[in-house]
């Protein structure tokens, strides 16, 4: 087993170190530092044989770099950040130390206390290979439980170390792309940028293409937003999050990538934007040389006065709207309900607009929003009418969905009492069926379609309903054999169609007798002749 450290001198010596912490603060809050860096000011790096050797970093965005040799087998480092709680830090250590390869030398091993000095989590993998210093082994990021300082103690494993290769350590608060984070910012004191002048983030995205908002209250006046490329293609990863480029932390530049700096003059990024005035939001885009997983860190400065400005990186673009509702047949005794599900991101805002005579004239409705769908809906409107519709979205990265649609109002219809008169005819006889058309189908002497049909034949013909809504409708076959009947009423502007249920009659050959009765007839009509002839003769000759 790999030996920690002893609980009791750590839980001494973190108390000590938070009480240095606590006097950096207050010393820090009433003295100025002028002409210092950002690193410089917010940065402090001790070497204390009470203490041990240990560096506070004021704000969760500074590189901490150790030197070959610095932490030494058996040695330790501790690093010191207020962290808030329930927020998402990417928090990574690699260099020169990390090897993958067959022989590592150095193994860093790391533990984590949490504001109160107690051990929130240990990361003891073997040599050469980076830690994972996520809230678990499988998370990416690291999510504090509390507010407060969290303390990271690097160590050089006695046991298993056989190096002290130059490393990086580093905090940064993750964001999410295509979701709004709000950040408090001030202005800078005369020329001296104070403690939340300038701020850092760090977000992951494939996207080639990416869009920063800036929403900026009218109490403050941003200097810059920036964007920096911070990866390639050739960047490591760890827990499959790419990292930065590591020099490009520190400000050096290999082509886009890298020049990260939090100073008002030098390198600004891959894109930028500034205000020219209190309150004038900010708006850049940037499109990736390439496709595939990319680092980048966002840089927000402001410049005079103060406020809380909403930021958003957008890498979701487009959408379209999927209706959720089946409209079918509308009444006019109906309201309508429209409804649509975005594929984009969670809904803003939704509105409904319709009309009943063309676009004349509008009506526009407001449509609650739910997640990622919305509604609203339409009142009753007379039979006859035809409404259109639009919908029109805004989700929250600001990407405007629409759809459209029509359906048109009308009563309902039904064919009722529908059947044939006889379930057999003969052939040559007619089959007759009658039904009944409902009430608002049946004026103006609506017309009503019967098919009759058959194995090889089909007919249809045309009636027209009475007044009370009944029809006849007649068919002389001419085969033998199942026929089956249906009526329909193709509708009007104001009705619906509808179709009948289906009737069936049995078309039979005729008996021997009703085919041959003239001919037998004729026989016996001609015998009974003869007889009378042969009668007639004897009698004749007697």
């Amino acid at each position: 087993m790999k030996p920690t450290l002893s609980i009791k001198h750590l839980q001494r010596r973190l108390a000590a170190v938070a009480i240095a912490v606590m006097l950096l603060m207050t010393f820090r809050v009433t003295i100025a530092a002028p002409a210092q860096t950002e690193y410089e000011r917010y940065v402090h790096t001790y070497t204390d044989a009470t203490l041990g050797n240990w560096t506070y970093v004021e704000k969760p965005l500074f590189p901490i770099y150790f030197n070959t040799s610095q932490i030494a087998i058996g040695a330790n480092w501790t690093v010191v950040c207020p962290l808030q709680a329930g927020h998402s830090y990417h928090v990574y250590c690699y260099g020169s130390w990390v090897h993958i390869g067959p022989e590592p030398k150095t193994d860093y091993d790391i533990y984590v206390y949490n504001p109160m000095g107690e051990l929130e989590s240990t990361h003891t993998e073997a040599a050469g290979l980076p830690e994972h210093l996520g809230t678990t082994v499988e998370d990416p990021y690291f999510v504090p439980a509390h507010d407060g300082n969290y303390t990271f103690v690097i160590v050089n494993d006695a046991r298993e170390s056989h190096g002290a290769e130059q490393a990086t350590f580093m905090i940064i608060e993750h964001v999410d792309c295509d979701r709004w984070y709000t950040h408090d910012v001030e202005g800078k004191n005369g020329s001296q940028a104070t403690f939340a002048t300038s701020w850092a983030y760090e977000f992951l995205t494939d996207s080639q293409r990416i869009e920063l908002w800036v929403q900026v209250p009218d109490t403050l006046d941003m200097y810059e937003a920036r964007l920096y490329l911070m990866s390639d293609a050739k960047s490591p990863s760890v827990n499959n999050v790419s990292l930065p480029w590591e020099m490009g932390l520190y400000g050096n530049l290999t082509g886009k990538v890298g020049g990260y700096n939090l100073e008002d003059e030098g390198y600004r990024g891959v894109a930028y934007a500034s205000c020219e005035f209190n309150g004038q939001d900010m708006y850049l885009n940037y499109t990736a040389p390439t496709e595939g997983p990319r680092v980048y860190h966002l840089v927000l400065m402001g410049e005079v006065g103060s406020g809380t400005i909403n930021f958003l990186v957008k890498t979701t673009f487009g959408g379209t709207l999927t209706p959720l509702t089946y409209l079918g047949r509308v009444y006019p005794t109906n309201e309508t309900l429209i409804a649509y599900e975005a594929n984009s991101t969670q809904l803003e805002s939704a509105t409904l607009r319709y009309t009943i005579d063309g676009w004349m004239n509008g009506t526009t409705l407001p449509m609650a929003v739910s997640n990622m769908t919305c509604n609203a809906t339409i009142p009753r409107q007379q039979a006859g009418t035809i409404v259109e519709y639009t919908v029109n979205v805004v989700d929250v990265v600001k990407n405007n969905l629409t759809a459209a649609g029509n359906f048109t109002v009308k009563y309902a219809s039904s064919i009722m009492d529908f059947n044939t008169t006889r379930s057999k005819v003969t052939l040559g006889e007619n089959i007759t069926v009658t039904g009944t058309l409902s009430k608002e189908a049946a004026a103006n002497n609506a017309s009503v379609m019967v098919q009759f049909t058959s194995a090889n034949d089909t007919k249809t013909v045309t009636c027209t309903a009475l007044e009370n809504g009944t029809f006849t409708a007649s068919f002389k076959p001419e085969a033998t054999g199942v026929w089956m009947a249906q009526a329909t009423f193709t509708g009007t502007d104001t009705v619906y169609e509808c179709d009948s249920t289906v009737a069936q009659v049995t078309v039979e050959e005729p008996s021997f007798l009703a085919q041959n009765g003239i001919f037998i007839g004729g026989g016996v009509g001609g015998g009974l002749a003869a007889v009378g002839a042969i009668v007639y003769i004897k009698k004749y000759r007697q």
